[in-house]
């Protein structure tokens, strides 16, 4: 602290003010002394001493004693660093308190290092003298009110603290004290009960501090107390608990005075609202435009309204009318009584505005129409085509709103008359004869609800890429789970002469889930039992799948049916005892993206096989020996992408995992093999076959990280939602409408199959087959 010679102004109003204004604490620290100097000014205010007027003996005494005190100051040292290089949890931590002098509130640092040692450093402190005269009735503030004041400075003192300390340490929590249990209690209570001030400084608290918790000191163990009464040099020069904090700080968190142990009723509590009762009574009278709203289309409405209009002429007016179908002239009727209802629903100062002789017409946007009020009170739009050759309807089109129930029946009669035509030729025939304010907004809105439109759109949900199942993630032995479908068909000849009789085979495809690994059978036809028998030569080879994947195929439901019979029956489980049944997995019916590893393998197969075969007809033989051929040649595929470094290992590929080398590589030269004995032999052999494993857990599974299409996430279909099934062999306008029962969501929670009811009945269908319609419940 530096000396200003603040002890040689004179004892008077005027050098208190000079000698007060000197002090300046821009750190925080000497709270006490401050809020003692600001009260004592506020002291003589209340004297209503003149500026240059001696002070009284007993204020001089006490200020002579503050300045006396100043030079102890001097020597005051204040440890500012805080080590933060190695710590443990960082906290920050705040007390408020209040007398009738002022209210304060104290922050400070708690540091808990690795070692276990504690240190609390004070950041700052703040003080606020109290006010002389309350916001109400010119009352004095009472204790309660004060503590509360005090409670929403630390609040905002804690906030700030918090945005600037944490961008440069962590902090872990924050929390609050306060000797006041008036205070927790408000805290804890429902707003709505107190008063306007007690509510407005709660509300501000909890906003600025949502997750701060609140407790109770005691007075003793606050370190606000001193600095919301005051303290001359000397005594804040002494006062331990101002610059360390209360002692209970250097301990474990569970010694720490906790919450207030009883809230206080709301008896006890000052500032409660005084019970009131209001009692409202509403007559509502339904208006002439929520008659419009029971009418869904505008040929009802227009023809409701002429015979309406009709029977008034009739019965009221006494005017003869005839008792024909309704005259072109009574339908315009009926159309300008819709439009003045309107009108005076949503352009109700625009009326006004416009009934005034020198109108001024608000808002801009609505100005540029130069609307106006014809001689039947309708408002039109004036424009700029007055000298066109246009009708006058044209030039002058009714205003309406796009808000309106009879301005969407209106689009609505005009796209169905234009046979569901687009946004632009609604509006121009639209124009003819009214003007929709944000009309293209509106006629969209329209044509997006029309069911008819929306069967033709077919907008099918794409709902995001699933996460992949366990088969294709887990590092097992290859085609433990394998995915099958079919191919062709294709036709082969019994011997080579010609003119040979032909017939068509087909190929089953069984692909690895984990390594991609393809094994090609051919079979006969597409029955179960034709399959089963390229299922045995399969799982003879290479051995027993534990899953089976495919398509709702019939042969596959049927082959599934048969196995699960033969595997009941006792003999033949005695049989194979020694295998696994298998479990088979069907995909939802028209689901093919659901497969398409083995879509995927097919289309390879078939890449080969029409560059090979082209026009030609095989034999059995040919074309069995071709497959296994391209059979070999997709087993030699590189998972990854090969690597230019000549140190790199080969690109691993699924014969790796088959015979621990691609299956088209050339065979290696004969070496003589170094003697071993067969232990060591059999640890080389899993090493080898591990380490294929190992690549392909590093190498091969990151890469299907990524989502390659459909990453977009939309809102998932509900029970209930109307959707329209997709039929690919028919219309749009003939597709089945349906209601959907169950929604069957994948573990990411996101919905790709749902189950629908139709007029033809229940049926499981992935959401990409069906179109929802944009039509509210």
């Amino acid at each position: 602290m530096s000396s200003t010679h603040i002890e040689d102004t004179p004892n008077t109003k005027r050098g208190v003010l000079s000698a007060i204004a000197r002090l300046f604490d821009s750190i925080g620290a000497l709270g006490p002394l401050l809020l003692w100097a600001k009260s004592f000014m506020q002291q003589l205010w209340q004297t209503q001493l003149n500026w240059d007027t001696p002070l009284p003996p007993h204020l001089r005494i006490a200020w002579r004693q503050f300045l006396s005190e100043l030079p102890s100051l001097f020597n005051l040292t204040i440890t500012r660093h805080i080590d933060i290089r190695e710590y443990q949890d960082v906290q920050l931590l705040g007390f408020a308190d209040a007398s009738q002098r002022g209210y304060a509130a104290n922050v400070y640092l708690r540091v808990v290092h690795p070692t276990g040692k504690v240190s609390v450093s004070l950041v700052t402190c703040k003080t606020k003298v109290a006010p002389l005269k309350g916001s109400e009735k010119d009352e004095s503030l009472t204790i309660p009110r004060l503590e509360l004041c005090a409670a929403l400075l630390l609040a905002q003192l804690l906030h700030r603290l918090h945005t600037k300390i944490a961008s440069v340490i962590p902090i872990s929590h924050v929390r609050a004290w306060t000797d006041s249990s008036v205070v927790l209690s408000w805290l804890t209570a429902d707003q709505k009960m107190f008063k306007i001030f007690v509510t407005n400084r709660v509300a501000k608290i909890h906003t600025l501090l949502p997750n701060c918790k609140w407790s109770h000191v005691r007075t003793t163990e606050n370190p606000a107390d001193p600095s919301s009464r005051g303290l001359l040099p000397s005594d804040l020069v002494a006062c331990t608990l101002h610059w360390k904090g209360p002692t209970f700080l250097q301990f474990s968190e569970d010694q720490w005075p906790g919450p207030q142990l009883e809230t206080l009723s709301l008896d006890g509590l000052p500032e409660v609202k005084n019970p009131s009762t209001c009692v409202m009574v509403v007559c509502e009278t339904p208006s002439f435009d929520t008659f419009l709203l029971r009418f869904s289309s505008w040929s009802r409405l227009q023809h409701a309204l002429a015979y309406a209009l009709r029977f008034v002429d009739r019965v009221i007016v006494k005017r003869p009318t005839n008792t024909d179908a309704l005259t072109p002239d009574e339908l315009q009727r009926a159309m300008r009584l819709a439009v003045r209802v309107t009108q005076r629903t949503y352009f109700p100062e625009l009326l006004k505005q416009l009934a005034k002789p020198n109108h001024l017409v608000t808002p801009p946007t609505m100005a540029q129409l130069a609307p106006f009020m014809d001689h039947a009170g309708l408002i039109r739009v004036g424009g700029r085509l007055q000298r066109s050759m246009l009708s006058d309807d044209a030039k002058h089109p009714y205003l309406l709103p796009k808000e309106s129930h009879v301005t969407s029946l209106l689009i609505t009669a005009f796209h169905r008359r234009l046979l569901h035509a687009g946004p632009k030729l609604i509006i121009a025939m639209l124009r003819q004869e009214f003007w929709i304010v944000s009309c293209r907004e509106a006629v969209r809105r329209v044509i997006f609800k029309c069911v008819t439109c929306t069967r033709h759109k077919a907008l099918h949900p794409t709902p995001r890429m699933g996460i992949l199942p366990e088969a294709r993630v887990h590092s097992v032995r290859a085609f433990s789970s394998v995915g099958t479908d079919y191919g062709g068909p294709y036709l082969i000849k019994e011997c080579k002469r010609r003119n040979t009789k032909t017939t068509k085979v087909y190929i089953a495809l069984f692909v690895c889930m984990a390594t991609k690994a393809i094994h090609i059978e051919i079979v006969s036809d597409l029955t179960a039992d034709a399959f089963l028998a390229a299922l045995d030569r399969f799982v003879a080879r290479r051995g027993v799948p534990a899953h089976v994947y495919s398509d709702c195929g019939t042969n596959y439901v049927g082959a599934a049916r048969q196995l699960k019979q033969i595997f009941r029956d006792k003999n033949v489980q005695a049989q194979v005892s020694a295998h696994v049944v298998c479990d088979w997995h069907f995909n939802p019916p028209a689901t093919p993206h659901f497969g398409g590893l083995w879509e995927a393998g097919i289309k390879s197969v078939k890449f080969h096989l029409k560059r090979v075969i082209g026009t030609q007809v095989l034999t059995y033989e040919e074309l069995e020996t071709l497959c296994v051929r391209i059979e070999g040649i997709l087993n030699s595929r590189p998972l990854t992408p090969a690597s230019t470094d000549p140190h790199d290992h080969t690109a691993l590929t699924p014969g790796h995992f088959l015979i621990g080398q691609p299956i088209m590589e050339v065979p290696e030269v004969n070496l003589i093999e170094v003697p071993m004995n067969r232990l060591t032999r059999w640890q080389l052999l899993r090493q080898m076959h591990q380490s294929f494993w190992k690549r392909w857990s590093r190498e091969y599974l990151n890469t299907l990280q990524g989502r390659q299409k459909w990453t977009t996430i939309q809102d998932n279909l509900k029970v209930g939602d109307l959707v329209i099934v997709d039929a690919p062999n028919q219309p749009p306008s003939v597709w089945r409408m349906g209601r959907i029962t169950a929604v069957h969501p994948g573990p990411d929670q996101i919905v790709r199959v749902i189950t629908i009811i139709t007029q033809d009945g229940e049926m499981k269908r992935p959401v990409v087959k069906v179109v929802k319609l944009p039509t509210d419940k």
